[in-house]
């Protein structure tokens, strides 16, 4: 019964908690105010827009979280399959105040704010992203982009890109990079043949020593089976009792007093064997008397 409740329970709340967990891993990714004849909606309008990403790997599903800018918020309707973001996936919303137009239409602008923020289902807050309307250039979003260096910040970006990823500047590879400050490959070489010598050396030195130590352990060990102790009562000598070693001559000596002890216990002739005469003079399981048929029966 115990065990029942808690698999009922893990049933009921695991996929809230995984759900739960799932909407923290979305962030506002890349936003656009100043939308002149740039992205446009289902309708041909250019409006600002709004792009979440989805940084988890599950997928989400946006019913019920809520946008927020200065002094207005929008709930996501729920009930439409299409607010289920892709893991690792993008998500756009139109913020030009028609929230008629359907569900990824907001019921504000981004003109009159400086920030959104972005709550779960439960009120709870998830994510915010800062910007200043008015330094915004038209045409040009704005956004989380990764510099040479592998940091991520908030900046202009070189492109627009809803729907997808925003660092869209193609980086030299690291192995392009090596190749052309070492373009002979002396300085690969010398790296390689320095390691492969410092490793070689560090295995001659292990393998040596632990060969020694298991060699001196071998020859330690049979010494040490042979040599027994014997107590202290049984080696007195001049009334003082003291302890000592039993060599290996002595525990030879006694073995064979025992094997001579032995031998007096048996007669000299224990390999004679004696065979006594049966009393019968035929076997009986062997004799053909019994396998006749006897007519008439003898009484």
């Amino acid at each position: 019964m115990k065990y029942r409740f808690i698999i009922i329970f893990f049933g009921l709340f695991l996929p809230a908690l995984v759900l739960s967990q799932s909407v923290k891993s979305i962030r506002i990714n890349e936003i656009q105010v100043h939308n002149v004849d740039g992205f446009r909606d289902e309708y041909g309008q250019a409006t600002g827009w709004i792009e979440l990403y989805n940084a988890g790997y599950n997928k989400v599903n946006l019913a019920g979280c809520t946008l927020k800018v200065k002094g207005k918020e929008y709930r996501i309707p729920s009930g439409d399959p299409a607010t289920v973001i892709a893991t690792r996936g993008y998500m756009v919303f139109f913020a030009g105040g028609t929230p008629d137009k359907g569900t990824f239409h907001t019921n504000f602008t981004l003109y009159d704010t400086d920030f959104i923020e972005f709550y779960d289902s439960d009120g709870n807050f998830v994510n915010r992203f800062d910007f200043h309307p008015d330094g915004m250039v038209e045409n040009k979003s704005y956004g989380w982009f990764e510099d040479v260096d592998g940091i991520e910040k908030v900046m202009q970006l070189p492109a627009t890109t809803p729907g997808s990823n925003n660092n869209t500047v193609v980086k030299e590879h690291r192995s392009e990079l090596f190749k052309r400050q070492d373009p002979v490959g002396l300085v690969l070489t010398l790296i390689c043949t320095v390691f492969v010598t410092i490793t070689l050396t560090l295995l001659y030195f292990i393998f040596k020593y632990m060969g020694n130590y298991y060699i001196n352990a071998a020859v330690k060990k049979p010494k040490k089976a042979t040599v027994a102790s014997v107590p202290a009562d049984m080696t007195q000598d001049s009334g003082e009792k003291q302890e000592r070693m039993i060599t290996n001559d002595e525990l030879a000596a006694v073995a064979i007093a025992l094997y001579k002890y032995s031998e007096r216990l048996h007669d000299a002739e224990n390999l004679v064997l004696t065979i006594n005469k049966a009393s019968k003079v035929y076997s009986p399981w062997s004799s053909k008397i019994y396998g006749l048929r006897q007519i008439p029966n003898k009484k």
